[in-house]
């Protein structure tokens, strides 16, 4: 049979060149084709795929994509310059089959839909299909083949070889670009070029209580979020018995559906839908019908269903047909984002974010009193002759001011603390060895060490969210499983062979791409420790690691974020080290310096 003139090698073209295009798009990132994966934002099932522990090749740095790139370039080449079926070829074919199905159950399994990826996987499989109906529709002749495997995988390992090369190019060219950026960002701190007052962001459409009254409170809140609900009331309560406080109402649901600054995240379902009838109610019926809606959404928790939601308007004495088609629209989504960017600015990343008198009310530390406390406190300084409202830092000033206004904390365990540096600006990290974050912590953090090498001191403290070892993680979205038994490897690692095998332990966890092998990581344990492997396992199950374990996850427990990695400096918790426009090394810089300005005084 003439290949040419078959429909069989139209379309087997066509596939092949879908499937290179998807690839090409998965990998354009790293090639510097465009910054973002075409129709997929970040947090999307494409990035959390292809920038995520399933993206890159176990053991090695090439991207998943450029795998896939070359193998079905590779492919179409030879598709079209061969003119016979082999039976040589299919079983190659049959491979790449193989990694399909295998990449569509990672995709299941880890519930992140990528479109591209599917897209080329799909094509993958009907080209096999193509190959089986080739078979039977022709003569077999083994003499000759549709093409040789040697032409077929030689083109796979040169393009392979062509796109690693113009990748790393790419990652250097942008590392060069990043730190200019970064000394143009560090210049402009240095000079205090920042905007001249944030008070606008404080501005707000709903207001209970008198515009003049001498307290001014701005709470950023969240319908759904308990913690809202909690200040809510507390304040609600205050408000009956004294009339020297004011209350601005600013919308930040943790819902990307109107919230655009959060990225793709949905932590209240219906906080979008909440905030939205408020501001129906407020166009509707004006402001008392909106302190009425208002009140109502946090007495349910923010959630109502279109089944129960028209009974509850009427019963509230709302039109509920007035309501809901004002809820619909177009203006009351725009007015809910515009809060939201507001609140961005001054660096709102959770809720509720409460300000009197422009200073942030730092509730969510613990041991700062009660608000009604803070409030009487802000009276006291108005009496003395201080400002009645201050302008509160912008974002980017807030990471440095959140650490720098937290209260010390000293954990227990420290016997245990110092593994890298000799300094006295203490940086603990409480993470995961298989968590990219925690991975990316670590680096920023030594590259730190370099610039500051006699004042920072680090540590690396446990907290695998692995339920093996563990209990207490049940909750969190993400776990890795084995963990645990890479923070007892590096543990026992110490024990058996000291701090130098130790670093050396860590240090390599920390370099991996992806999900760490735990046999590889037993392997190199074993290399540097130079014990048997049933040593080894004795003190990885034995009561010392296993305590060690315990006081760690005990320690990063009593710190009030639930998530990793999760940093204190100097004793102080850090809420964010990751910022769009700050980079994180200049933000510990600053904070050194403060650390260093306070031992001075």
């Amino acid at each position: 049979m003439n290949k040419y003139k078959s429909p069989f090698f139209y379309i087997g073209a066509l596939l092949l060149l879908v499937a290179t295009g998807s690839s090409l798009v998965l990998s354009g990132t790293k090639l510097g084709l465009f910054d973002s994966i075409p129709g997929c934002g970040v947090g999307s099932g494409c990035d959390n795929v292809t920038n995520g522990p399933w993206g890159t090749v176990p053991g090695i740095l090439i991207p998943v994509s450029f795998v896939g790139l070359a193998w079905f370039w590779s492919l179409f080449v030879a598709w079209t310059t061969s003119s016979k079926f082999s039976n040589k070829i299919r079983s190659s074919i049959l491979l790449g089959v193989f990694a399909s199905f295998g990449f569509v159950v990672v995709m299941i399994f880890i519930g992140s839909f990528c479109k591209w990826c599917a897209l080329s996987h799909f094509c993958n499989i009907l080209f096999w299909v193509l190959c089986i109906r080739g078979r039977e529709n022709e003569n077999e002749n083994e003499g000759s083949s549709l093409f040789d495997p040697i032409v077929l995988w030689g083109g796979f390992i040169v393009s392979l070889c062509i796109l690693f090369m113009v990748g790393n190019y790419v990652s250097e060219k942008k590392g060069e670009y990043e730190a200019q950026k970064y000394e143009e960002n560090l210049e402009q701190l240095t000079t205090g070029v920042v905007a001249t007052s944030t008070l606008a962001l404080l501005e707000g459409a709903h207001r209970i209580g008198s515009p003049a009254a001498p307290v001014q409170i701005v709470m950023y809140t969240d319908y759904q979020c308990p913690d809202c609900r909690r200040i809510e009331g507390d304040l609600a309560q205050l408000m009956t018995t004294r009339d020297d406080i004011s209350v601005v109402v600013k919308h930040f649901p943790l819902n990307y559906d109107c919230n655009d600054t959060i990225g793709k995240f949905k932590l209240h379902g219906n906080a979008c839908w909440a905030a939205r009838a408020a501001e129906a109610a407020a166009m509707v019926g004006g402001e008392e019908a909106w302190e009425k809606m208002h009140t109502w959404l946090f007495s349910q928790g923010g959630s109502f269903t279109d089944q129960n939601f028209a009974g509850s308007l009427t019963a509230l004495g709302f039109n509920a047909q007035d309501i809901i088609t004002t809820m619909m629209g177009d203006k009351t989504l725009a007015l809910v984002k515009a809060d939201a960017v507001d609140g961005k600015a001054l660096g709102v990343y959770f809720t509720p974010m409460v300000f009197i008198n422009g200073v942030e009310y730092l509730w969510y530390y613990g041991g700062q009193g009660t608000i009604e406390q803070a409030i009487n406190k802000v009276v006291g300084g108005i009496g003395a002759g201080a400002p009645v409202v201050d302008a509160p830092p912008d974002a980017n000033k807030k990471l440095v001011e959140d650490w720098r206004r937290g209260r010390k904390i000293v954990m227990p365990g420290a016997e245990k603390l110092a593994w890298f540096g000799n300094g006295e600006i203490e940086f603990v990290v409480w993470g995961d060895y298989q968590a990219n974050l925690s991975k990316e912590l670590d680096r920023e953090i030594k590259m730190t060490i370099k610039q500051f090498p006699n004042t920072i001191k680090y540590t690396f403290r446990h907290f695998p969210v692995d339920e093996s070892c563990n209990a207490g993680i049940s909750s969190m979205p993400t776990k890795y499983d084995g963990s645990c038994v890479l923070a007892k490897l590096v543990i026992a690692v110490h024990a058996l062979s000291g701090e130098e095998a130790r670093k050396k332990m860590h240090n390599w966890l920390m370099e991996q791409t992806g999900i760490t092998n735990i046999e590889d990581a037993k392997n190199y344990a074993l290399a540097i420790t130079d014990v048997s492997r049933g040593i080894l396992q004795d003190v990885m199950v034995g009561i010392d690691v296993n305590n060690q374990m315990r006081v760690d996850i005990l320690t990063k427990n009593n710190v009030w974020r639930k998530s990793i990695p999760v940093l204190t400096i100097d004793h102080r918790f850090v809420p964010r080290w990751k910022s769009d426009d700050v980079p994180a090394q200049e933000m510990f810089r600053q904070i050194i310096q403060l650390v260093g300005g306070e031992s001075e005084k």
